[in-house]
């Protein structure tokens, strides 16, 4: 299987999982998946996100291109003797992916006839729609999905998500986040309501073109292109910013449980760890809260990621049940905790 222009990394690692599925691949096809496995550390990712969906939802009979029904016990005994192994190379996978579960809290139908898809904390979901697309939700996010013949309708009502689209000129894929409609025929980009510089809506473009707009019109549309960001809300309008590639591919370590940090504060990373676990970072010094942190850290791993930068920034870290506290070494709450 060879990779092309027109699939994205996920879609290959679905392509794998589902011939897996359906049949154990023969030798060479063996080392070739491997070879795609081994070359890309965002390939193993895929690969193991791609195998729990297929496992733990009914909606991941969409990535099998149309395999029947429920696998019965006689299919499963047929695939034991390779799975060890497919464990092998998920072992990696899963320590890349932090862990993070893939379960769906699901799909359901409401009255405007739309379908909503929606993640609880710490979890992350693919969803694959009617016309080939896909929407990669974040933790604690929520999407609505209405289609029409003319047009592809979502609105993002919570977090954050990346849409894969697929190409149709003549059926537009409109993304509504707030107050900004954001308008692609055929590209991948992503959409954050969690934007944590300008507090409006962020949109980061992976590959082809979209549009930029404010749905009352109020602020002047803008065209952005691959490697570009937008950030848009009223008081600024929207501004782009170039972005380069590897900072763009480290803005969406999301998908494989990871979280990245360049220049943001510790107060900014603190309640981003928040979206992923029920574990609090406290930062009772608004000096420390405002210094600046630069690194990959696993989602959901709070802990971790205190004692790292503690290390780093000569900190202290303390911890109270599911309280991770950080403050300088004679900061006021490690002075007053010091004195009990």
């Amino acid at each position: 299987m060879r990779a092309t222009d027109d699939l994205s990394i996920d879609d290959i690692a679905a392509a794998w999982v589902a011939r897996e599925d359906r049949a154990p691949l023969g030798a060479a096809d063996a080392v070739a998946r491997d070879a795609w496995l081994q070359a890309d550390v965002r390939h193993f990712g895929a690969y193991a996100r791609a195998h729990a969906v297929l496992v733990r939802t009914d909606r991941a009979r969409a990535l099998s291109s149309g395999v029947p029904g429920p696998r019965d016990a006689p299919v499963a005994a047929a695939r034991a003797p390779r799975l060890g192994r497919t464990r092998r190379l998920l072992r990696w996978a899963a320590g890349a992916a932090a862990a993070i579960s893939l379960l769906a809290i699901g799909v359901h139908r409401q009255d405007d006839d739309a379908e909503y898809y929606a993640t609880r904390r710490g979890e992350i979901l693919r969803v694959p729609l009617q016309d080939g697309s896909a929407i990669t939700l974040d933790s604690d996010s929520q999407v609505r999905v209405r289609y029409t013949d003319d047009r592809r309708n979502i609105t993002l009502l919570q977090g954050e998500a990346l849409f894969d689209v697929a190409k149709n000129p003549g059926r537009p894929f409109v993304v509504r986040a707030q107050e900004t409609d954001v308008t692609a025929v055929g590209t991948s980009f992503a959409v954050s309501l969690t934007e944590r510089r300008s507090g409006g809506v962020e949109v980061l473009v992976r590959e082809g073109v979209v549009d930029v707009a404010d749905t009352q019109g109020a602020v002047a549309p803008a065209r952005l292109l691959a490697n570009y960001r937008a950030l848009a809300n009223r008081s600024h309008g929207i501004r782009i910013e170039a972005v380069a590639n590897e900072d763009l591919e480290q803005q969406l370590a999301w998908r494989e449980g990871m979280l990245s940090f360049n220049g943001d504060t510790l107060s900014v990373a603190a309640a981003q760890f928040l979206r992923y676990s029920d574990t609090r970072i406290v930062i009772d010094d608004p000096v420390v809260g405002s210094r600046r942190i630069v690194g990959l850290y696993s989602a959901s791993d709070p802990l971790g990621f205190a004692r790292s930068v503690a290390v780093s920034l000569g900190l202290v870290v303390e911890q109270q049940g599911k309280v991770v506290r950080l403050s300088t070494p004679q900061g006021p709450s490690h002075a007053a905790r010091s004195m009990q």
